[in-house]
């Protein structure tokens, strides 16, 4: 193979693809504008489902505790009458709303509206004027004071994610008045409130306020999505230009005047692949430039650091072994299809094999073995997961070696599946095969 030949046809092709301004969309300014819309749509959708409220309708409000003013108490307001170390059970429910201090957060309190209904029956919950029921029974109080254990019913509607939710809301805040509740019987009697608890089990995120575990959670989601995000970009970057260089030029009638030039078909599939590599890794750059940008907004957010600089680098010394992959394999599937209609079609398969691994490298508690590692983009995907993260367990060389190993091995194998797809004449002139009902019918009748 003569590298000056090889060369000189991937400046051709690269002259002719920067010349696409479709291309060059693709590569250069979609990811410029697609990063902020995520970005903007995410917060849309934070803000929308923060201010959206849900009703809760509750049957037998008067069987709660009532609510009893202490001078102690004066520190809750008139929302909250009960204080740790009174004797009296304490309200859940006060002026119609639940009370502060069993709310977890502001939000909690705020997103509930709470509507008294005058029976327990299922009615105002499936004509959904009610998002979720909670039936306290006649015989509440008196059980509570024998020492029984009173029932509560939280009711939703199924297959409703606002009823979902606001059960959930529901179910945390009877919760810690369940709590408060215990605590309270045991000072009946005479017990202290910690008697039912032998351990005391220290979490340090129990202990962390809301804004830091909802940092380390969108963290957390990030470092997960942002290799899957990098892996598909730059399949992205690779299957526009290829179909363009081989299915496009079929169409445009230029191939014949490469073929019959003094280059050699595997120097053509060189200087090709050269070509949609570099558009393909100029694309995976372009992803990391917007990752780190929005890696450093949101750590200047949330006043913490979202992905390792060291991931990102690594993440950019592996883009150039998964760039010449799926360069690769777009030039085989571009080879063998008659037209640009027809190879978009074939690479949709492509899709359809390399989401699925992606999504398997994002299964919680998966671990970085050598069998996972070798899997071509699952042991990348979860690599990166690995390097990407902050706080993470370290990366053995032996998993990093089997990563590169499969990337490199089925680059390989797809340049060679390529280049034999390029020397097959059947397969660079099916522009002549078209289906005919009636020659198939000929020729069928021919043979008899």
């Amino acid at each position: 193979m003569r590298r000056s030949l090889v060369l000189l046809i991937a400046r051709r092709e690269l002259r002719d693809l920067t010349r696409d301004r479709r291309t060059l969309f693709i590569i250069l300014v979609l990811p410029a504008l697609l990063y902020p819309v995520f970005g903007l749509v995410g917060f849309l959708f934070a803000l929308a489902s923060m201010e959206q409220k849900v009703i809760v309708g509750v049957a037998g409000i008067d069987n709660l505790p009532r609510y009893v003013q202490h001078p102690e108490s004066a520190a809750y307001g008139a929302a909250g009458a009960w204080v740790q170390g009174r004797i009296d059970p304490p309200p859940l429910i006060v002026n119609d709303r639940f009370v502060p201090m069993f709310a977890q957060t502001e939000y909690d309190l705020t997103g509930i509206v709470v509507v008294p209904l005058e029976s327990d029956s299922r009615g105002p919950l499936d004509s959904r004027q009610v998002d979720a029921m909670l039936v306290i029974p006649p015989d509440f109080m008196d059980k509570y004071v024998r020492g029984e254990r009173p029932q509560l019913q939280i009711l939703g509607r199924e297959g409703d994610e606002t009823s979902k939710m606001a059960v959930r809301r529901v179910g945390g805040i009877i919760g810690r008045w369940k709590q408060a509740l215990k605590e309270t019987r045991f000072l009946r009697a005479a017990l202290p409130p910690s008697f039912d608890d032998p351990i005391d089990v220290v979490d340090q995120q129990e202990g962390k306020p809301i804004k830091d575990k909802t940092a380390d959670e969108l963290r957390d989601m990030l470092v997960k999505f942002f290799p899957f995000l990098l892996v598909m970009w730059t399949m992205a970057g690779a299957l526009h230009p290829a179909i363009d260089l081989t299915a496009g030029e079929k169409e445009r009638g230029t191939m014949e005047t490469l073929l019959i030039s003094p280059a050699e078909r595997r120097e053509i599939v060189g200087g090709k692949f050269l070509a949609v590599w570099l558009f393909s890794f100029i694309s995976a750059l372009c992803n990391l430039f917007w990752m780190a940008g929005a890696a450093y907004v949101l750590s200047g957010l949330l006043e913490r650091p979202i992905v390792s600089l060291n991931g990102l680098f690594w993440a950019t010394l592996f883009a150039i072994p998964l760039a010449a992959l799926f360069s690769a394999l777009a030039i085989g599937l571009g080879v063998f299809a008659r037209s640009s209609k027809e190879g978009q079609y074939y690479l949709m398969p492509m899709f359809l094999i390399v989401m699925p691994l992606c999504l398997w490298a994002m299964q919680p508690g998966l671990k970085m073995t050598l069998p996972v590692s070798l899997v071509p983009i699952t042991g990348l995907t979860l690599l990166l997961q690995r390097l990407m993260s902050v706080a993470s367990e370290p990366v053995s060389v032996i998993a990093i070696l089997g990563v590169t190993f499969s990337l490199v091995a089925s680059m390989f194998l797809s340049l060679w599946w390529a280049s034999w797809q390029f020397r097959r004449e059947s397969v660079l002139f099916r522009e002549a095969e078209r289906l005919s009902f009636k020659g198939w019918l000929r020729s069928l009748v021919r043979r008899r």
